[in-house]
């Protein structure tokens, strides 16, 4: 059976292509990134861990469930968008969040027969950050998933959906590499570890490093401007019908806008993913876009909204996506 991408982050089926074999699909080569200054070191250190990836994923895996189909990136201990725009830890956070994820993945076979291997997701996620020094934050988060959907009925299974699980543990650590609190650039390294659920598509099948270079800058009348891209390098490949699950880069911009009363600051953001394309084998590249409101109701306290949806028909593209994110913030001296 051979798929591509349709409606609602799903896959459908398209016209044997001859000579196309998905199941032997290879890397043929590392990607290639130029850095300089501060980001040289992580570079380095993304290029080896791809050259040890080229190795290992040599043999790509046939569990198309051993991925996790919801993209958050948010990261946590504040509020503020859904990817790292740079945004300052003062002293440290502890956040907690509630996710709804509507239709992540939905698959088409050649007979019009419908599969939604996860049709609704809720998670919780847990959270914290801390600042080191004046220029590091180091991070923390695991969510907790429940789901409802029929697992992998389109290739054949029987068996049922984990309705309750856990997803992978995330850290990230951010540099800030020049500019001041509320402008600069930024070197973020993210490490995935594989404690989800691999088995229904909650968890990688197995770690992940991703590293990306920030810009934020304060715009007159106090907007402000993020950016963020770079690459995500994965233990292993998998195969999802004709998609090949593996390296990727990634991207996102969004914009602060504080409204009249300063507490209050609305978010519009877009993300995008360009996934690897490998001997015909091409990997999902889902976009999204979305918008939420910040409300800072005391130092200590920031609240968070956000709702969008995905643009392009991509596994990890949902039809629609909402969250709702609560934090403490405090200084390391205290009070």
């Amino acid at each position: 059976m051979r798929l591509v991408p349709g409606r609602e982050g799903s896959v459908r089926p398209r016209p044997h292509e001859p000579g196309t074999s998905t199941a032997d699909a290879r890397h043929a080569g590392a990607t290639h990134v130029r850095i300089s200054g501060g980001a040289v070191a992580v570079g380095a250190l993304a290029l080896i861990a791809l050259a040890s990836t080229e190795a290992a994923a040599d043999q790509p895996r046939k569990t198309p469930a051993a991925i996790d189909v919801d993209r958050d990136a948010t990261p946590p201990g504040r509020v503020e968008l859904g990817f790292d725009g740079g945004a300052p830890v003062e002293g440290y956070g502890a956040s907690v969040a509630a996710r709804l994820v509507e239709r992540p993945i939905e698959i088409v076979d050649g007979d019009g027969n419908v599969s939604q291997p996860v049709r609704r997701r809720e998670s919780l996620v847990l959270g914290g950050a801390m600042s080191l020094l004046a220029s590091a934050v180091v991070d923390v988060r695991l969510p907790l998933v429940h789901q409802v959907g029929d697992r992998s009925r389109a290739f054949g299974e029987t068996r049922r959906l984990d309705r309750f699980t856990v997803g992978d543990l995330r850290f990230g650590v951010r540099l800030r590499v020049g500019g001041k609190r509320e402008s600069g650039a930024f070197l973020r390294g993210e490490l995935t570890l594989p404690t989800g659920n691999d088995d229904h598509y909650a968890g990688e099948a197995s770690w992940a490093f991703a590293w990306s270079l920030i810009g934020r800058a304060a715009l007159p009348g106090g907007v402000i401007l993020a950016a963020a891209g770079g690459i995500r390098l994965r233990g292993a490949e998998v195969l999802v019908a004709d998609r090949l699950v593996g390296n990727e880069l990634h991207g996102a911009v969004g914009v602060v806008v504080p409204l009249r009363d300063p507490r209050i600051s609305a978010t519009v953001e877009l993300g995008a993913i360009a996934g690897d394309s490998v001997a015909g084998a091409t990997g999902p590249s889902p976009v999204h876009a979305g918008a939420g409101l910040v409300v800072r109701p005391t130092r200590w306290l920031a609240a968070g909204v956000r709702a969008g949806a995905g643009l392009v028909d991509q596994i990890g593209s949902p039809r629609a996506y909402a969250m709702l994110e609560l934090a403490y913030v405090g200084t390391l001296a205290g009070p």
